[in-house]
């Protein structure tokens, strides 16, 4: 079966931290990854999430337009994403007029099949600015809490969310006036008559998908599913334009848009084929599990309601929040990790912030923690002093005591153990990386390794006896440098050029291959590098 494989889009109003990172975008290209070396044909699709208020806010802000916004921050994400080594089939940008032209196709699928209604609802208005304000174009008082700057829809201090008309002592976040309560006609998403196939779809797949992300569907079957306000007003109309000429002067909103994304870049890529991998793809979705709700509830209703045979979610990984330092990021304190920290390098190579993000990757039911601390306890004892000792030991062993050749004239019983022990792994972390577990399946490679420094370690008896198990511990090396692939990609090719494996053998074997005749590459050299005092400086003016 096809995949297609997509990442929640990157909303583009600042660029990605590693919580970003690690819970879309590299959680998406890892699984690529190792999908495409068990021979699957897969797609793997992302893009830039521009419209809406934030970004007309930022504009503003910057006495520019939102254009000028997308069109910068756009290039940052592509920077940041390349430097990471994200191999998208397709990145594209919800502002291109392929989006605009599918969201008003297969809107107008829905509101001619009856699914939309439409209804007048209160807004505050400013008289100053001549705009309904939008939810973040308010700041108030809560009426729960009394923090004196919280937001049009929910208040960051107390995390309740609520009404803009709510807000006690409102202001206009763009002139500081006080706005005035006008009606405003909007359209509607009948939501609650797609509970039952939303049940159906989750009967399907559900088993497929995170702990988490069940947990968040279920309580959304467990309450009442409202009508959706799926348009909005804003000031310089930054969104798809509603094609019906009584709703001519607004919006969609950017969660209707959004999402439909997929399927603009999808045909922007596959183009003629585009009906045929909507109706033989398996769709699979990496996010952050803010994001669930809109892809397991909101998405698949809006794609039932066309009537088109669309894809439907079947697998879906959501992960928990990562902090940093036990704290969120945030921006505007200065505290985190952002993209552009890093792509000068000054902190490291790619590959070891894509093994860190993955070791600790939020995949359960609980938060995960980025540390400076464990980073480089990790990148020392798992990369350096594991992986790479194992590998640089076996392969310089051989080029200096057996001329760079391996030769093996057979197995013996602790042979025959070992290769025992290690598929039993193997097959483990198959499983774990088919379950989409990715930081468990990275966790077997690391076990294998250990497993190989001891193997050569027992082996030193005499020097005809310790060849051959460096030989043999060749088999390993190669194997490893398969199934860290999806993970350190870079460091992965490294390993098969110093072992002279082709990169078309890069593909997942049904067992651990044993090499009794092979020829090495010609240049040995250590996989990672440790981090020098300037890096550690570094890191130390970031936490």
């Amino acid at each position: 079966m096809k995949k297609l494989i997509t990442s929640a889009l990157p909303y583009v109003n600042n660029q990605p931290h590693l919580g970003n990172i690690v819970g879309s975008v590299l959680s998406g290209d890892v699984y690529n990854r190792y999908c495409r070396m068990k021979g699957e044909e897969s797609l793997y699709i992302c893009g830039t999430d521009e419209y809406g208020t934030a970004i007309e806010m930022e504009a503003i802000a910057q006495g520019t337009t939102p254009e000028e916004i997308c069109k910068k921050n756009r290039e940052i994400h592509k920077r940041v994403y390349e430097w990471f080594g994200i191999g998208f089939d397709y990145f594209g940008h919800t502002s291109s007029p392929s989006h605009t032209q599918l969201v008003q196709q297969l809107f107008m699928k829905m509101y001619n099949n009856g699914y939309f209604k439409e209804e007048e609802v209160e807004q505050f208005y400013c008289e100053c600015c001549r705009l309904f304000l939008a939810d973040r174009y308010v700041v108030g008082e809560c009426k729960f809490c009394g923090e004196c700057q919280a937001k049009g829809d929910q208040c960051d201090a107390c995390g309740h969310s609520y009404k803009p008309t709510d807000l006690l002592s409102p202001q206009c976040s763009i002139c500081s006036s006080s706005p005035v309560v006008k009606k405003s006609k909007h359209l509607f998403f009948e939501l609650g008559r797609f509970k039952p196939r939303l049940e159906e779809l989750y009967k399907e797949n559900g088993h497929l998908w995170s702990q988490n992300a069940q947990n968040i569907f279920n309580q959304w079957m467990a309450i009442d599913l409202y009508p959706r306000c799926m348009t909005r007003d804003l000031k310089f109309q930054w969104g798809v334009p509603v094609p019906l000429e009584a709703f001519k002067e607004k919006v969609f909103y950017v969660w209707f848009d959004a999402p439909i994304g997929y399927l603009t870049f999808l045909k922007d890529l596959v183009g003629e084929s585009f009906d045929d991998w909507c109706r033989q793809a398996e769709l699979v979705q990496f996010m952050g599990k803010d994001n669930v709700c809109f892809h397991t509830v909101i998405f698949p209703a809006m794609l039932s309601a066309t009537g088109d045979r669309l894809p439907l979610v079947s697998r879906l990984s959501a992960t928990e929040y990562l902090q940093f330092e036990n704290k969120k990021f945030s921006k505007s304190r200065r505290h985190g990790i952002f993209g552009l920290d890093l792509v000068d390098g000054k902190l490291g190579k790619a590959c070891i912030w894509r093994y860190y993000l993955m070791k600790i990757r939020p995949e359960g039911t609980k938060d995960a923690n980025f540390s400076f601390y464990d980073f480089q306890k990790s990148v020392s004892g798992d990369l350096i002093n594991n992986l790479g000792n194992f590998v640089n030991r076996v392969l310089k062993y051989i080029k200096q005591k057996c001329g760079g050749h391996v030769q093996i004239e057979g197995l013996d019983e602790r042979d025959m153990k070992c290769v025992d022990v290690v598929n039993e792994l193997f097959e483990r972390y198959k499983e774990r990386m088919d379950e989409i577990r990715l930081r468990d399946g990275l966790q077997m490679v690391f076990e294998i390794s250990g497993i190989g420094n001891e193997y050569v370690q027992g082996g030193v008896s005499d020097g005809a006896r310790r060849s051959h198990c460096f030989c043999f511990g060749f088999s390993l090396v190669v194997l490893m440098a398969k199934m860290v692939h999806p993970f350190i990609p870079d460091s992965s090719l490294r390993m098969l050029k110093m072992c002279g494996v082709e990169e078309a053998e890069l593909k997942m074997d049904m067992k651990m291959k044993v090499f009794y005749e092979h020829s090495l590459g010609d240049d040995i050299e250590p996989l990672f590098e440790n981090f020098s005092p300037e890096q550690i400086e570094e890191m130390a003016r970031h936490g």
